[in-house]
């Protein structure tokens, strides 16, 4: 592939679930060591960031949009952490798909106003 060519639709949707379950896994982690009351302030990666802007809506994504994704991050430290790689797929796979409807939405919105 040439890396000026854009990915495909399908590989374009497996890198952002793979980044969204990076996201997940470093919130499981990091809400971990809160448990522990240990500092987490300065690890935060801003991961969203580069997901939003993947999924064609730009570094600062609407408040629902983030609301979402964000309410992945918070539960992220509720799953057992595993030592299966991909354990927060199925996670990360759900944030995915509503994210997804919700730009779909907001879309469909624009169109009829």
């Amino acid at each position: 592939m040439n890396p000026s060519t854009p990915p495909n639709p399908e590989a374009l949707k497996e890198i952002i679930i793979t980044l969204i379950q990076a996201d997940l896994t470093h919130h499981q982690l990091v809400g971990n060591l809160r448990k522990m009351e240990l500092h987490t302030d300065r690890y935060e990666l801003s991961i969203y960031e580069a997901v939003a802007q993947l999924m064609g809506i730009g570094k600062e994504p609407d408040q629902e949009w983030f609301d979402i994704y964000d309410g992945f991050l918070l539960k992220a430290h509720t799953h057992a952490v595993a030592q299966k790689r991909d354990q927060l797929r199925p996670v990360a796979e759900e944030c995915y798909e509503l994210l997804c409807a919700s730009v779909k939405v907001k879309r469909h919105l624009q169109v009829v106003t």
